[in-house]
């Protein structure tokens, strides 16, 4: 198995960088503002505005341009190849930089794969499934006894799992006191059903069907032992560099000094991803990190302090930096902005699947932005509306707004001018869609310059088998690349 040295991936992060350095005020534009900024004429390059020329070319350019697989036309060359440039910069375009589980794992994987939709979405259960397989193989390969560090561990989906399927001893981490308690009444049920579940999962992939929950089989066998419960412990502690996992384990576990541990995280929000990274590096005892990260938009970033609304108190509760972590990308002091964080966490490739186009409210949100310039100008940018639901037409969404803003000046605006802002800016709304999917387009470039950086750190410090898995099907799980790291057993 080949593995990526510190030059491919700084070489591939100045290619990314390049790419984007003429749309940082692109993917950093707001959505509101799509009016009253004229982000279509700010942002789309002239050539391809050229082809754009009636409410036709815009559906026929969704239609040939994102939904069509083939996208092969000659009605939009420009578009194609802005387009097509974007797609040579994501991950998948790249994978001479990404590693595969087959690759990662030597030998035959034999562990079962119980699909337990009892006690989680659909979705939660392919996450799950395949980061406790990948975790497990990781710790059966360590050359010593390896507890397990869940940070994050919310529900306690993944601990759950890595204790009662495999058997691991498991400390599950989360900063919200309340979601430990939830972790652990959760994994009791979950372990007084486990037989019942099991049993159901092995019928199913022999072809049987089940029967209903509730009747017996004649075929279950009562001699099963009930995994231990003791496998599986919480504590509510919120993660830094200065948190010492080997005296958490003792006091929980009465953990042996030799014993090493396996850091790992299922969609770890925003900077713990990071911080991850860089407890891992702190802690000798820490010698496997398995970790998927996800809320690019929570990332503290070290050159970027202008964070939209409340987000820059959240920032300042962190004590590290999440981005970026590179000395590489520090040195050319590279900065995202809050935005592009947020755009980060898209999923074109959701998004094409479905072929989505964004809500009704985004557009009614732009038209609010129009009439906040026209009677409250000073509050441009100011208004943090969030979600407005259950609402027929633009009047009552305005009306919700009104009263949930308490803005008299919004609620005494006519219903003439609503209707005539309307018909005044009724085609953009086919111009937002448009510019809609083709910022979207952008999503996987950004993440893609986060997750290099990140695998840049580690191989910088000197951990030459760590490695970039795309591990989930991007199109269940947005968020789908995880970052593995083994430390070899001679370092210190």
């Amino acid at each position: 198995m080949s593995r990526v040295g510190v030059p491919q991936l700084q070489k591939r992060l100045d290619g990314l960088i390049e790419f984007l350095n003429p749309h940082w005020d692109f993917v950093n534009c707001h959505m509101v503002n799509f009016l009253t900024d004229f982000h279509w004429g700010t942002f789309i390059p002239a050539a391809l505005r050229n082809e754009i020329g009636c409410k036709e070319d815009l559906e026929l350019a969704m239609e040939q341009l994102f939904w069509q697989t083939g996208k092969s036309t000659s009605k939009f060359p420009e578009w194609e190849s802005f387009l097509s440039k974007g797609e040579q910069e994501r991950l998948s375009f790249h994978s001479e930089l990404l590693t595969t589980v087959d690759q990662l794992i030597d030998g035959p994987e034999n562990a079962t794969q119980l699909s337990i939709r009892e006690f989680m979405s659909a979705k939660k259960c392919h996450e799950v499934e395949l980061t406790a397989a990948l975790v497990d193989h990781l710790v059966k390969n360590s050359n010593q006894g390896c507890y397990i560090v869940d940070a994050g561990d919310g529900k306690g989906y993944l601990s759950s799992r890595l204790a009662l399927q495999y058997g691991h001893h498991v400390l599950g981490i989360d900063a919200n006191a309340a979601n430990t308690e939830n972790a652990l009444s959760r994994n009791r049920k979950l372990q007084r059903a486990w037989n019942g579940l099991t049993e159901r999962a092995e019928l199913q992939s022999q072809g049987i069907t089940p029967k209903r929950r509730g009747k017996k089989s004649p075929t279950r066998d009562s001699s099963k032992t009930v995994p231990a419960l003791e496998n599986y412990k919480t504590t509510a502690r919120f993660i830094t560099t200065e948190i010492n996992f080997g005296e958490l384990l003792e006091e929980h576990f009465s953990k042996k000094e030799t014993s090493e541990i396996c850091l790992t995280g299922l969609h770890t929000c925003g900077n713990l991803a990071s911080t991850c990274l860089q407890v891992f590096h702190a802690q000798s005892d820490c010698r496997i990190l398995c970790n998927i990260g996800c809320c690019y938009h929570l990332l503290r970033e070290r050159y970027s302090t202008n964070e939209f609304f409340g987000n820059k108190a959240l920032m300042d509760m962190q004590s590290d930096f999440g981005f970026p972590l590179s000395q590489y990308l520090q040195l050319k002091k590279v900065r995202l902005g809050r935005n592009a964080r947020m755009l980060a966490a898209q999923s074109i490739e959701r998004t094409l699947a479905a072929k989505e186009l964004p809500n009704m409210t985004l557009y009614y949100r732009a038209l609010l932005e129009v009439l906040v310039c026209r009677h409250a100008p000073h509050l441009k940018n100011e208004l943090q509306v969030g979600k407005v639901r259950k609402f027929e037409d633009f009047k009552e969404y305005v009306k919700k707004c009104a009263s949930k803003l308490d803005a008299p000046w919004l609620a005494a605006i006519e219903d003439t001018e609503l209707e005539s802002i309307l018909q005044e800016y009724a085609m953009e709304k086919h111009y937002l869609d448009l510019f809609y999917l083709v910022r979207m387009s952008f999503a996987p470039v950004l993440e893609s310059l986060i997750l290099l950086d990140r695998l840049l750190y580690l191989k910088e410090l000197g951990y030459e088998r760590s490695y970039l898995i795309d591990l989930f099907d991007p199109v269940i799980s947005p968020r789908h690349f995880a970052i593995v790291s083994i430390k070899p057993s001679t370092f210190t």
